[in-house]
């Protein structure tokens, strides 16, 4: 399947936007009903599983598989490490209100993102005949 053609960058922003504002509308629900902390978790675990095949077909033409998989969680966990530590930064030492605490943890958490997955997903799909594209 060939690849949109947008640029990477572009389809990675897309992705990005789409699966963000999904995950951030699951954390003002459950803000509403936990803790910040726990609230940020789950909606970083939905984006986290939303994300994992539109980044890998969509963004970067990788196979989705065991490989990219385990390379897409590491990668993730990487990130979701220091996007909590500037959520717990944003509101307990800068004291921004909890909702927009997570745009100051997304603004360190997208670039990292894009970095660590164009990492983990830098084996091109291969056709069935074993040729790379």
């Amino acid at each position: 399947m060939p690849l949109h053609p947008m640029s990477r960058v572009a389809r990675f922003v897309v992705v990005g936007v789409t699966n963000t504002a999904f995950s951030y509308g699951v954390y003002l629900v459950l803000l509403q009903l936990i803790d910040y902390r726990l609230a940020y978790t789950l909606a970083y675990v939905v984006g986290l599983a939303g994300g994992y095949w539109a980044n890998a077909r969509f963004v970067f033409g990788a196979s989705a598989g065991a490989r990219s998989a385990l390379a897409y969680l590491v990668s993730y966990a990487a990130t979701y490490i220091v996007s909590l530590a500037v959520l717990w930064l944003a509101v307990e030492r800068a004291g921004l209100p909890r909702p927009l605490a997570m745009l100051a943890a997304l603004a360190v958490a997208v670039p990292l993102s894009y970095v660590l997955m164009r990492l983990s997903f830098s084996q091109p799909v291969r056709p069935r005949d074993g040729t790379r594209r």
